[in-house]
């Protein structure tokens, strides 16, 4: 059977007739051969300067450029700057390679940086993110959700793991020791770019190129003709399990996370959390109440479609019983946010105003030009940046669904907590029989029709109690209420639902509108199976606040008889004893005043000197409890008897015992047992426990450990019952175990 040994042999033996056979005859006792280098003082067999370390190095930069072009998958589209720049530093050094080593090193790292520096440039970036590039940009890289945002630092990051790949293959591609090492580099930060990049997957272009690549550079060795290193090739023992080392790592790190539908995955907890959003609720109502409207948003279509009438800004999930509340945690995205599932529309959303930063969105966002940070569930897309007025942001989104689409594909389920199964009942009253979304869909018309809505409407807000009133007896209530009672509703159903806010524009089934401050306003949503979110209207079109009460008709007063003058009310008198006050009550009133101030007085100053006493107190408790927890923890059986005794023993001394140097287990025992009459048993068999653990080796250790712990619980038992309150305090508090003094010699 033929070998790789067998293999080798000959291949071996070819190669040195051939190098013998072209080796020029030796001139004297220098006789290396033509590309052979200092190392630079690296005790190496040298550097190759020759051609074949040209073309290695050439083949490395093809290497580096393909690593360049798989990198933006990472942000989601291609940046050249990372295609380009990163192979100059490795150019550099392959120039380099007759100079020493350290001169080498360091102009590598200068170029390295200087690239770095040039990349965060051509992004806009600065000084500020050049410094990141090598210090927070890794962090900032894995704190972001795929795709990663084109920002100048996380581009510098990239370019610099780039570079530093470039110039550590370069390297060792023009030593003649190594072959394929030069490949491990390549290898690693092709892994690490699929990580970074998982969603997307591996793209074939860029593997196959970087397989025929390496393919290439393994033929290229230092030694012989061509033919001879293909056949050496053949018997080369480290290929085999470099390309098996290269297959496992890429598929352990790109394959569960390429499974995983588009998470994030290189989140790192706990997430780090923005600053809150101010509540979306209160911000409605605020837009609701400017006078004159303020127009916020202009939205122009791209495509040939019209526009929907509602644009969502955020959607609340989360109801504590007293109001809706976002928890989200946003982080930094690139431009593609989420799938196409079905028709899609393109618009131009421009700013108009400075204090916007919500990006309006008809369904579910798809892509989004502008630096942006939004949550998991894309229920708010907010940009990165303060925009100011007249920003326009394109953008695409899937069109919202229709009510045929929950007629279709059903309504997604919840589990019926305890916040809203009590309105379980009221729910099936209202919604009738049918499918859960027909029973939706009555409950909404009931609302609709029966319901009252009333902006102004005494207790309007949105705590538990008043929605229960507001469904059960008024019937009456304003927007929010509307939207919150309709979702506790669907939920106490079983059905999925939300609250969301945002604008309802007036005039829909344009190409162009505009979202004003008063088309702000809150709504009821239902989820539907497949993930999209419908949008219902329980609220009445007419609001009753809206309507002019009657004028009434003016009253004519007939005419009267003359009336008797009246006289003037008499003047209130400045004495105290005519003012009605009662001055016992005034006085009583005082004098509990000044003994209430009195009393909280004592209280602070009681407080204040107590706290130093209290801190002592919890201080040697504090220091007496972590030594016998660290003595009856320890990982030998022994040790832990050792360490009971030596706890008992420090017990006896706080209760008074003068313990010599010389004394023996038993002794202590003996001269203890008085302060412990009712324990004297379990004490001497603690010390008996202790000698045995000490000087000898008995059998069944550990469950000898067990005793030993409970005789010692079962002595500190006694010493506790057998005193008076008073004592037990100071017998625990005592520091005569504490000081070196008077502590027991046991240890």
């Amino acid at each position: 059977m033929t070998t790789i040994s067998d293999i080798e042999a000959p291949s071996t033996a070819v190669v040195e007739s051939s190098a013998a056979a072209h080796e020029p005859p030796a001139h004297g006792p220098h006789h290396d051969r033509p590309g052979d280098a200092d190392d630079g003082g690296s005790g190496g067999r040298g550097l190759g300067t020759g051609g074949l370390a040209r073309v290695r190095g050439a083949v490395i930069a093809v290497l580096v450029v393909v690593l360049g072009g798989t990198a933006g998958a990472v942000f989601d589209d291609t940046v050249w700057s990372l295609v380009l720049l990163p192979v100059v530093p490795a150019i550099v050094v392959l120039a380099l390679l007759a100079r020493p080593f350290v001169v080498r090193v360091g102009v590598a790292a200068t170029m390295v940086v200087g690239v770095v520096a040039l990349a965060v440039l051509l992004d806009g970036g600065d000084s500020a993110d050049m410094l990141a590039a090598f210090t927070s940009g890794p962090q900032r890289l894995l704190s972001t959700d795929w795709p990663s945002p084109v920002r100048a630092d996380l581009v510098g990051t990239i370019m610099a793991g780039l570079a530093t790949v470039g110039v550590l293959s370069a390297e060792l591609a023009a030593r003649r020791r190594w072959h394929l090492l030069p490949l491990l580099p390549v290898v690693a930060g092709y892994v690490a770019l699929v990580g970074l990049s998982a969603p997307a997957g591996m793209a074939a272009g860029p593997l196959l190129a970087l397989g025929l690549a390496c393919t290439a550079f393994a033929t290229l060795h230092h030694e012989g003709t061509l033919a001879d290193r293909l056949l050496l090739l053949r018997g080369e023992r480290r290929l085999v399990p470099l390309v098996l080392i290269a297959m496992v790592l890429t598929a352990a790190v790109a394959v569960p996370l390429d499974l995983d539908d588009r998470a994030d995955p290189r989140r790192n907890d706990p997430a780090e959390r923005t600053a809150p959003l101010v509540d979306p609720i209160e911000s409605t109502l605020a837009l609701q109440d400017l006078d004159p409207s303020l127009v916020l948003y202009s939205i122009d279509s791209t495509q040939e479609n019209d526009l929907p009438a509602r644009w969502r800004t955020t959607a609340l999930d989360r109801y504590d019983g007293q109001r809706w509340s976002p928890a989200l945690t946003l982080r930094p995205i690139g431009r593609t946010l989420g799938d196409p599932t079905g028709a899609l529309l393109a618009v131009d959303v421009e700013f108009l105003e400075d204090e916007l930063s919500l990006v309006p969105l008809p369904g579910a966002p798809v892509e989004v030009e502008a630096s942006v940070e939004t949550d998991a569930e894309r229920t708010v897309v907010r940009l990165s940046e303060r925009p100011r007025p007249g920003t326009v942001v394109p953008l695409v989104a899937n069109t919202p669904p229709v009510r045929s689409d929950a007629a279709d594909r059903g309504v997604a389920s919840r589990e019926v907590d305890d916040e809203v199964s009590g309105l379980t009942e009221l729910a099936a009253a209202l919604g009738g029989g049918g499918t859960l979304f027909e029973q939706l869909a009555q409950i909404e018309a009931t609302m609709r029709d029966e319901f009252v809505l009333d902006s102004g409407v005494q207790g309007g807000g949105l705590q538990r109690f008043l929605i229960d009133r507001f469904l059960r007896d008024t019937q009456r209530g304003n927007a929010e209420q509307f939207a919150t009672a309709y979702v506790l509703l669907a939920r106490s159903l079983g059905a999925d639902a939300r609250v969301a806010t945002g604008f309802v524009a007036p005039s829909p089934g344009t190409r162009a509108l505009d979202l004003t401050s008063a088309d702000a306003t809150v709504w009821p949503e239902i989820g539907l199976v497949g993930g999209d979110w419908l949008a219902m209207d329980p609220v009445p079109d007419d609001d009753i606040s809206d309507i002019a009460p009657p004028e009434e008709e003016p009253q004519v007063q007939a005419p009267a008889a003359p009336q008797p003058p009246v006289d003037p009310p008499p003047e209130p008198s400045a004495d105290p004893d005519e003012s009605g006050i009662d001055d016992d009550a005034t006085t009583d009133e005082s004098a509990l005043s000044a003994a209430l101030r009195f009393a909280v007085g004592v209280v602070v100053v009681g407080g204040v000197l107590l706290l130093p006493l209290a801190a002592i107190v919890g201080l040697i408790l504090a220091a007496k409890q972590l030594r016998r927890r660290r003595r009856l923890r320890d990982h030998a059986a022994s040790e832990r008897i050792r360490g009971a005794w030596a706890t008992a023993t420090d017990a006896l001394v706080d209760a008074g015992l003068d313990i010599p140097t010389s004394w023996t287990d038993g002794d202590i025992a003996g001269a203890g047992a008085p302060l412990v009459s009712t324990g004297q048993r379990e004490l001497h068999r603690l010390a008996t426990l202790s000698a045995a653990a000490t000087y000898g080796r008995p059998a069944h250790i550990d469950s000898l450990a067990r005793e030993a712990v409970d005789c010692l619980g079962t002595v500190e038992h006694r010493m506790s019952t057998e005193r008076t309150r008073w004592q037990r305090w100071r017998w625990r508090l005592s520091l005569r175990s504490l000081r070196s003094t008077t502590r027991s010699p046991v240890r």
